[in-house]
C-alpha cells in the first residue's frame, strides 16, 4: 500500500502531543513535495523512503525530563490523524487528553466516543516491536560492557527516526543469528525516556548511531565490569540501508577481534620542536599528522573519559578523534602518526596556514597531512579527501608506496596491474568494483640520465597523489616496454578486427602509429588496467621535461581509465568546463547492473571495443588531416619558387606549423550502476534521469553537461552496442564521415518535451533567455496590434458608407420641397 502524506498531514498529530507536553514540539520542515511513505498491506510498519542525516534534539523531542510520556489516547488519535481525516473538535476533545486519574470525573461514554470506539476496535492493532526494550541508565552500561555494541540514540518525535526504525528493526531481525556468532548486539536508547543518559553521552542528534566496545584494563588487558567507551560511528556518507548496516556491523566485528578497534592509538602527541623537525623533513620516517582545534589538555581529557572535551564549536572533532584512532593503528607499517593541537601551538598552526584552528568558539574541522623525508623531494602533502578510515588508509599507502619511485622491469609491470600486450575476443572475468589502476612511468636511458632528468619526479608524485583516479608511479629503464607499446598498437588493430558485427577491416599505420608515440628519452609512459591504448608524453627538447605545466596537462588528459563507474566524486572530473582544445570532448555513459556479472562482463566488452575502435578512427582521421596539410604546404612552398619569389615568404611558408590535433575529440567511457542509483543521485547533482534507460542503454554528453544525444542516427534509442554507437560518434567527430547524418542534440535538464524541444534554446540562456522571449513577444503584439488597427481604420475609411454613398452607391441627395 503507498499513501502520499501533503505537509499539513502530520501537523494535527504532532501539535497535540505538544499541547499534552506543553513544550515546543518543532514540526519537521518537509520539502515542497508530498513525502511518500509504503506500507505493507498486511501491517501498520510505515517505512519512510526518503532516509535524510539527523536533527538536533531540540527539534524533535521535548525537554528532557526521566519520565516524560504521553497518553494512550493522544498517541491513538495522532495515529488516526495521521491515517484519515478527523474533525479537530472531536481529536481535541479534553477527555483525550492525559489527565490524573485522581482529577477524572467518571463519565458515561457518549454516542460519538462509542462510535469512536467501535471505529477503533475495528482497526487492526499494531504488531508488538521484535527489538528488544530501549536500554536505559541503570542498564546501560552493563550490557554495553559485555560485547561489541551499535547503539542508536533516538527521539520518538524525530520523523527522521519515524523514517529509520523499520531499517533497523529489517537490519536487527536479519543479523539476528550472525550478531551472536560475532558477538556484536544492536540496541536502542530512547533519548526521551533517558535523556540524562543521552546527555551524559554528548548525543548532540537524531538519529545518532554509535558503536560501543568493553573497556579493558591498560596492563592486563582484561575486560573492566560495566564499563564501555565509543570507538565508533555509522559513516555519515554511507546511505542507511539494512544492507549497509550489516556490513558495518561485520567490519567492525572484524576489526574488534583483530583487535584494532579498542587498543590504544599509536598516535603521539606532538610538541613545538617535533613538529619543526617534521616541517623541516628532517625525519628518516613519513609522518601522517592530524592538526585539531584543540589545546593539549582537551585532547589528553576526552581521551581519559571516552567523552568529548573539545570546544563546541568543533562538532566532528569526536568523531574525527576516533576515526584518527583506528587509522593510526593500521598504517603503522608506512607512517608514523602523531597528532598536533593548534590551541596549544597558535603560531605554528598560523604559518601552515591553518589559521581557523587557533582560535576558540570558532567553527572549524580537523586538517589532515602526511610529510615525507627531505629526500622524496618534496615533503608535504595535505589530505583532501573525505575523513574515513578506509578512504585515508588507502591514500596514505598510495603516497608512501609511490614516494619510493620503485624501478620496474616490463615483466614487473603485468605484476602490479592487469598489463595487457593483447586482448581476447570475448568478455573478461572482472572483478566489481573495478581497482582500475593506472601506472605512470618514468621512463629514462641510465647512459644518458641525470639529476636534472629526476628532478621533474617529486613534481609526477604530487599530480599522482592528487588524482582521483587509482593512480601508481613508477620507474623504468627497459627497453622492452618500448616494444610492449608497439605490439599494443599492434594487437590493437587485431582485436577491432575481430568483432563479428563489424564490416571495417582496419590496417595497422606505422606513420601515424609514429607521429603519436615519437619522443627522445627521458619520457612519461601511462599504462591502464585492460587497455592496449598506452600514452606517452613526446618530448622532443631537453625543456620539454622540464615544463611541469605541459607534464601536468599531459597527465590530467591521460588519467582515465578505459571504463570506470561514474561516482558521485568523479561527476566533476568528468563533466566540467573544458578549455577551447577540449570543448568536442564527448562523455559516453552506458547504464550497467552490477549485481548481474554477466550482463556486466558483456556490457563492459562492449565499451572496450567500441573505446579502441574510436581511438583507431580519430588518430587516422587527424593523421589524414595533418598529411593533406602538409601536402598543401608543400604545394604552396614549390608554386612560390617557380614565381622566383624571394626567400622570405618561403621561409615563412616553411616555418609555418602545422597543429597536430590528435588530442582534440577525446572520448571517455564510463557507466552508471542502477543498482546504485539512489545512492548516486542523492550524493550527485547530475542531471540525467537514469529510470528513463534500461540496461545497456547508453547516452553521450559533452564534457561541460550541457548537451545530450540518446538516440541513433536514425531516432532509436541508443544503446551500448558497437555497430550503433560508432557512427554516432563519428558524426559528432565529422558529419562527412557518415554522408553528412548527425543525431538529435538535447539539452541537459531541460524542463521540455519533445513539442516543445525548440524552447531549450531559450532555457539555456536563464533569465536572460526568458526575459528577451517575453520582449520580443510584447514587441510583436505591440506592433501587430497597430498594424491591425490600421489596416482596420483605412479599410472603412474606403467603404462605401464612410465615402457617404447610399445603400445603392449613389450618394445622398437632399429631399427638396
Amino acid at each position: 500500500m503507498k499513501i502520499s502524506l501533503g505537509k499539513g498531514s502530520l501537523l494535527l498529530p504532532l501539535l497535540l502531543i505538544q499541547l499534552v507536553l506543553g513544550s515546543p514540539a518543532v514540526i519537521p520542515n518537509h520539502d515542497s513535495t508530498d513525502l511518500t511513505i509504503e506500507a505493507d498491506a498486511n501491517s501498520n510498519d510505515v517505512v519512510d523512503t526518503s532516509i535524510v542525516e539527523g536533527v538536533a534534539p531540540n527539534e524533535g523531542q521535548p525537554p528532557k525530563k526521566a519520565n516524560n510520556k504521553v497518553s494512550d489516547k493522544v498517541i491513538a488519535a495522532a495515529d488516526e490523524a495521521t491515517d484519515k481525516e478527523v474533525d479537530v473538535g472531536e481529536v481535541l476533545d479534553t477527555d483525550t487528553i492525559a489527565v490524573p486519574e485522581a482529577e477524572k470525573e467518571p463519565k458515561e461514554p457518549t454516542p460519538q466516543k462509542e462510535t469512536k470506539e467501535k471505529v477503533e476496535e475495528k482497526q487492526p492493532a499494531k504488531p508488538a516491536s521484535k527489538l528488544p526494550p530501549p536500554l536505559g541508565v541503570d542498564n546501560f552500561d552493563t550490557i554495553t560492557s559485555e560485547r561489541l555494541s551499535f547503539v542508536e540514540f533516538y527521539s520518538p518525535y524525530c520523523h527522521h527516526c519515524t523514517a529509520l526504525a523499520p531499517i533497523w528493526e529489517e537490519a536487527y531481525l536479519q543479523f539476528k543469528t550472525e550478531a551472536v556468532k560475532l558477538n556484536i548486539q544492536m540496541v536502542q536508547v530512547n533519548c526521551v525516556e533517558s535523556g540524562d543518559l543521552c546527555e551524559r553521552e554528548q548525543i548532540s542528534y537524531y538519529p545518532n548511531l554509535q558503536l560501543y566496545a568493553p573497556e579493558r584494563n591498560s596492563e592486563t588487558g582484561e575486560l573492566l565490569p560495566g564499563k564501555s567507551k565509543k570507538v565508533g560511528m555509522f559513516p555519515r556518507s554511507l546511505v542507511r540501508t539494512s544492507e549497509n548496516f550489516q556490513k558495518y556491523l561485520r567490519n567492525s566485528a572484524a576489526e574488534y577481534n583483530a583487535g584494532t578497534i579498542d587498543i590504544p592509538s599509536s598516535s603521539e602527541l606532538l610538541d613545538a620542536d617535533q613538529m619543526l623537525s617534521i616541517l623541516a623533513g628532517k625525519k628518516e620516517e613519513a609522518y601522517f599528522v592530524t592538526f585539531f582545534p584543540s589545546t593539549d589538555e582537551q585532547w589528553k581529557k576526552t581521551e581519559s573519559t571516552g567523552k568529548s572535551a573539545f570546544q563546541k564549536s568543533c562538532d566532528d572533532c569526536l568523531e574525527y578523534k576516533q576515526i584518527w584512532d583506528q587509522l593510526s593503528n593500521q598504517i603503522q607499517t608506512v607512517s608514523k602518526t602523531g597528532h598536533f593541537n593548534c590551541q596549544t601551538n597558535p603560531s605554528l598552526c598560523q604559518s601552515m596556514n591553518f589559521n581557523e584552528l587557533t582560535p576558540t568558539n570558532t567553527r572549524s574541522t580537523p586538517k589532515f597531512v602526511m610529510f615525507l623525508p627531505k629526500t622524496t623531494g618534496k615533503i608535504r602533502f595535505d589530505y583532501k579527501g573525505e575523513v574515513s578510515i578506509d578512504k585515508m588508509k588507502a591514500w596514505v599507502n598510495r603516497l608512501w608506496q609511490n614516494a619510493q619511485f620503485e624501478t620496474l622491469t616490463a615483466r614487473a609491470l603485468g605484476d602490479v596491474m592487469e598489463y595487457r600486450k593483447e586482448l581476447p575476443h570475448e568478455p573478461l572475468d572482472s572483478y566489481y568494483p573495478l581497482e582500475n589502476k593506472i601506472s605512470v612511468i618514468f621512463y629514462f636511458d641510465p647512459d644518458t640520465n641525470s639529476d636534472e632528468d629526476r628532478a621533474i619526479l617529486p613534481y609526477l608524485l604530487d599530480y599522482v597523489t592528487y588524482s582521483p583516479f587509482n593512480m601508481y608511479l613508477y620507474t623504468s629503464k627497459h627497453k622492452k616496454l618500448e616494444q610492449g607499446v608497439l605490439t599494443q598498437a599492434e594487437n590493437l588493430v587485431k582485436f577491432i578486427n575481430a568483432d563479428p558485427k563489424s564490416s571495417s577491416q582496419y590496417k595497422f599505420n606505422k606513420a601515424s602509429y609514429l607521429a603519436t608515440t615519437l619522443t627522445s628519452k627521458p619520457t612519461i609512459l601511462i599504462f591502464k588496467d585492460n587497455t592496449l591504448i598506452t600514452d606517452i608524453y613526446q618530448n622532443f627538447a631537453p625543456e620539454d621535461m622540464r615544463d611541469t605545466r605541459k607534464i601536468e596537462k599531459f597527465i590530467n588528459d591521460a588519467m582515465y581509465p578505459l571504463y570506470q563507474e561514474l561516482t558521485a566524486e568523479l561527476v566533476p572530473y568528468y563533466f566540467n568546463r573544458p578549455n577551447d582544445e577540449h570543448k568536442g570532448d564527448k562523455v559516453v555513459v552506458t547504464f550497467i547492473d552490477s549485481t548481474d556479472a554477466s550482463s556486466t562482463n558483456k556490457q563492459l566488452y562492449n565499451i572496450s571495443l567500441i573505446a579502441h575502435e574510436y581511438a583507431y578512427l580519430k588518430k587516422e582521421y587527424y593523421f589524414n588531416q595533418i598529411s593533406a596539410n602538409r601536402e598543401e604546404k608543400q604545394s604552396r612552398v614549390e608554386k612560390l619558387k617557380q614565381q622566383n619569389s624571394d626567400s622570405i615568404p618561403i621561409i615563412k611558408e616553411l616555418r609555418r606549423e602545422i597543429p597536430h590535433l590528435f588530442n582534440n575529440n577525446q572520448v571517455l567511457f564510463t557507466f552508471v550502476d542502477k543498482s546504485k542509483k539512489d545512492q548516486f543521485y542523492r550524493s550527485s547533482k547530475w542531471n540525467i534521469d537514469s529510470n528513463d534507460y534500461n540496461i545497456g542503454d547508453c547516452i553521450i554528453l559533452t564534457k561541460d553537461n550541457r548537451y545530450f544525444w540518446d538516440e541513433n542516427l536514425e531516432g532509436e534509442q541508443l544503446t551500448n552496442d558497437p555497430t550503433v554507437l560508432k557512427p554516432v560518434l563519428l558524426s559528432l567527430l565529422d558529419p562527412k564521415l557518415v554522408n553528412g547524418n548527425t543525431p538529435h542534440i538535447m539539452l541537459v535538464g531541460s524542463p521540455y518535451g519533445d513539442s516543445l524541444r525548440f524552447m531549450d534554446h531559450i532555457h539555456e540562456r536563464g533569465v536572460l533567455g526568458y526575459l528577451s522571449l517575453f520582449v520580443i513577444l510584447y514587441l510583436v503584439f505591440f506592433f501587430g496590434r497597430r498594424l491591425f488597427k490600421k489596416r482596420r481604420f483605412i479599410k472603412h475609411k474606403s467603404s462605401p458608407s464612410s465615402s457617404g454613398a447610399g445603400i445603392l452607391g449613389n450618394n445622398y441627395v437632399p429631399k427638396k420641397d
